[in-house]
């Protein structure tokens, strides 16, 4: 076959093609041949390129050329994908999330979108160290923050810091609107393009047009915003203004889009989801503001998020959208849908392959409805935000004290290593080191590992919940009980510590060529389609961190930004793909809320619907768990034979068993209470359902209330039930019995109410016992009468179901002794 280029360099010699086109044309030409090449063999691969390139040129009067060639090359690689995969059914799950036993050798959305982002946090990380968010939810340097959204919109602010960390942002919103473009988008390069700009169309439908168009129009620079009727800006220059008149006209149709969300001009179709993804960005900025200075002004009345959320939120959102795009095309949804038909017919014939077709399809549906958020949309909005903003208060009264859960964690982290060949005294040795030093945290970060709390937008029990719609206020909260708690420190260090030890282990076999590398190693990278001319890239020098100590560490974020042996283009898809890999391990390592988790428990079910907050509510902490239970099924099923399955198996069970009896060891210290005996089978059956992540179940192996003061029955509903008792408890129980002239427990209740239900107090596991002594208990003992009977029959209750006494009294405002450790053989009995 003739080469492309020197056909494309004779055409421009004969006068055929103009150069910039013939440019364009290889370059189109090369990426479609890198994502070939990645499932299929090299002359395959140049042939498809090549057929793409022409079909794209034949319909570019039709359509938009770069979109038709990127749905094209979609299609062909989801026909190669899913005709050449093991299990076709398994490979239209695993184009959203991968996983070990599909066999499945391309990519995934999940582990992608995780690595782009990792790869935007590198590049930006020096903004973030200055100016994410501290434990209580505030920029570390709310002065630098804004003088850097200033810089972004092209404000001087003669701050040699913020311009240069503006410089990083803005570096990487251009990475990402070429990467956007490349994969079939349309978004204009704006020089003042700032951050995105959200409108939080409940304040201003609240507040009305003339409020809000009065605070915005001198706000605005109209040099730059079209007249639609003249197709010219409204005025010549910048700090005119229109007579207000226009400026009415103008912005009452803007408003018009807000407070309805795009509907004033948008009929019902039967197209769906909307916009296909690459047109969603497609869309010229409406409204431009003079400054960085009047976008923070008018951010701050009638924003939908803080500046730091804007920032990093249009970030991350680019790059998942992206992570879309480059695995099923310009329209995802449709891709996915093309890739369904493919197995489809792949199948046809075969009763049972097509039945579990359709069953991953559906579920393939739901997991990428919860990836883009489209699961999210409301069908009653403040229905959705009552119950999510109690979910979430929930969250802070109950989850803090879940890094006394987390000791678990070194079995999974230990087991990760150990499968793909390193050795998990070092990852654990790693992250001891992150935790201690913080010039050990700089050099992660300057190796490509920057710690995702940094990056937090207010989320951080994202680990144990999915992605809920709450007001700021009740988020901030929610997220400072998870940092204050010291779960997301200690999940940040071992998170950061295995992708380090992977960037040093893919380092230690740098010196070997594939197919001598070890052999755990080679098998993973081989499972990605990592070449050996693709290994011989990565491992040259040039691309490695090399720390001041000696360490040495592939980094494939790293290598991105250093490597010069391919174009920017080709080289960032080696680095996700390495990225990604790692990603994937690491979820094995440390477990977070996996989409198809979500997708089993919640469905596509909708808030503000009955069905979805009913599944959102029964659910919660529960997601997790199943999501640990997938990841640890699959890794034991993908094993090679049955003895290295029951050797896993034991290991894990022995492992996650002790360390889950530690953990209920603990949280019996933090509740002011004496060690558990550890002599009974009762203990131990408690033990094995907190290694599993179900630990709130292992009460009832011991008593019939959790540890929340709930019963089973509210505990399999969810802690949104025990509320619900709760409230009815305090009102709706106590004045029933007040009309039947019995005796009331509303003191009781009250204080019981607050001792379970208070975000932070109630929770955090080093202050919930002072709390309970000292606040609780001192309410209940002024309300209640019979307090004290109360806490007598509690204690017998406990230490006849548990084994257990109380180190800290009941009632008194100080403990008397220290924990009794001999009560773990009885001791104390």
């Amino acid at each position: 076959m003739a080469n492309i280029h020197d056909c494309l360099d004779r055409a421009v010699e004969d006068g055929e093609l103009d150069k910039t086109r013939a440019d364009e044309a290889a370059r189109e030409y090369d990426q479609l041949l890198a994502r070939y090449e990645s499932v299929m063999p090299g002359p395959a691969a140049e042939a498809a390129a090549l057929a793409d390139l022409k079909e794209a040129t034949r319909r570019q009067a039709r359509s938009r050329r770069h979109t038709v060639l990127n749905q094209l090359q979609a299609m062909r690689r989801l026909t190669t994908l899913i005709g050449d995969a093991p299990d076709p059914a398994l490979a239209i799950r695993d184009l959203i999330e991968h996983s070990e036993t599909s066999g499945f050798a391309g990519e995934s959305i999940r582990s992608l979108s995780d690595a782009y982002i990792q790869s935007v946090n590198f590049g930006i990380q020096d903004a973030l160290t200055a100016t994410g968010r501290d434990v209580w939810g505030r920029s570390r340097d709310k002065a630098l923050l804004q003088d850097v959204l200033r810089e972004l919109h092209l404000e001087d602010t003669g701050s040699a810091k913020a311009k240069e960390l503006a410089n990083a942002v803005r570096r990487q919103q251009e990475r990402l609107r070429q990467a956007f473009n490349d994969h079939g988008g349309d978004i204009g390069k704006l020089d003042d393009y700032g951050v995105t700009h959200t409108h939080d169309h409940h304040v201003i439908q609240q507040v009305g047009f003339d409020t809000w168009s009065t605070f915005i129009r001198d706000k605005l620079d109209w040099s730059r915003i079209e007249d639609r009727a003249t197709g010219k800006p409204f005025v010549a220059e910048k700090g005119e203004l229109p007579d207000a008149e226009t400026a009415t006209v103008f912005l009452r149709e803007i408003y018009n889009g807000i407070v309805t969300q795009g509907w004033n001009k948008r009929e019902p179709s039967m197209a769906v989801g909307g916009k296909a993804l690459y047109n969603t960005r497609a869309d010229a900025r409406v409204l431009h503001f003079r400054d960085g200075s009047n976008w923070l002004d008018y951010n701050a009345r009638f924003g939908s998020g803080d500046p730091f959320s804007s920032l990093i939120g249009g970030l991350h959102g680019i790059a998942r959208d992206i992570a879309q795009m480059r695995v099923l095309g310009p329209n995802p949804k449709l891709g996915l849908e093309y890739a369904v038909q493919v197995a489809q017919k792949r199948v046809a014939g075969k009763s049972q392959a097509e039945i579990a077709v359709g069953k991953k399809a559906a579920l393939a549906r739901t997991m990428l409805s919860h990836f883009d958020g489209s699961v999210n949309n409301t069908e009653n909005e403040a229905l959705a935000r009552f119950f999510s903003n109690t979910r979430s208060a929930i969250t802070s009264a109950k989850l803090g004290a879940a890094i006394l859960s987390a000791p678990t964690d070194l079995v999974t982290v230990s087991k990760a290593a150990q499968i793909v060949g390193m050795k998990p005294q070092n990852v654990l040795g790693r992250a001891v080191q992150l935790a201690a030093s913080a010039g050990d945290r700089k050099m992660a970060r300057r190796a490509g590992y920057v710690a995702e709390t940094l990056a937090d937008t207010g989320a951080a029990g994202n680990r144990y919940l999915a992605q809920q719609m709450t007001s700021e206020t009740i988020d901030r909260l929610t997220s400072f009980t998870i940092r204050a708690s010291g779960l997301s420190y200690w999940t940040d260090m071992l998170k950061t510590a295995f992708r380090l030890e992977f960037a040093g282990y893919l380092a230690q076999n740098a010196d070997r060529a594939l197919d001598e590398v070890d052999a755990p190693l080679a098998k993973i990278l081989q499972d990605r389609g990592i070449t050996p001319a693709d290994w011989d890239l990565l491992r040259a020098p040039e691309g490695r961190f090399v720390e001041q100590g000696g360490g040495d560490f592939l980094s494939p974020v790293y290598w991105l930004e250093h490597q010069s042996s391919l174009p920017r283009t080709e080289a960032e898809g080696l680095a996700l793909r390495v990225q990604m890999m790692i990603e994937e391990q690491l979820e094995y390592a440390v477990p977070t809320m996996r989409l198809e988790g979500r997708a089993r428990t919640v469905g596509d079910t909708r808030p503000g619907t009955f069905a979805g907050e009913l599944l959102r509510s029964s659910t919660m902490f529960k997601g997790f768990a199943l999501s640990l239970t997938i990841g640890q099924y699959r890794r034991f099923v993908a094993l090679p034979t049955g003895t290295d399955r029951a050797i896993y198996a034991a290991q894990m069970v022995v492992g996650l068993t002790l360390l889950g009896a530690l953990s209920v060891q603990l949280k019996e210290l933090s509740k002011a209470r004496d060690p558990r005996p550890m002599d009974s089978g009762a203990f131990w059956a408690a033990a094995v359902a907190q290694g599993g992540g179900l630990g709130i179940f292992g009460d009832f192996f011991a008593a019939e209330t959790n540890r929340f003061g709930g019963g089973l029955g509210e505990t399999i509903a969810g802690p949104m039930i025990g509320l619900g008792g709760d409230v009815i408890n305090l009102g709706a129980s106590n004045a029933a019995r007040a009309f039947a002239r019995e005796d009331t427990f509303l003191g009781r209740d009250v204080a019981n109410f607050a001792r379970y239900n208070t975000p932070v107090g109630s929770s955090l596991w080093y202050s919930r016992a002072a709390f309970d002594r000292i606040v609780a208990d001192q309410l209940q003992a002024f309300l209640d009468p019979e307090a004290e009977a109360v806490w007598d029959r509690q204690e017998a209750n406990r230490e006849r179901s548990y084994g257990t006494r109380t180190w800290w009294e009941r009632g008194k405002l100080a403990p008397e002794r220290w924990p009794d450790p001999r009560n773990v053989i009885g001791g104390a009995r």
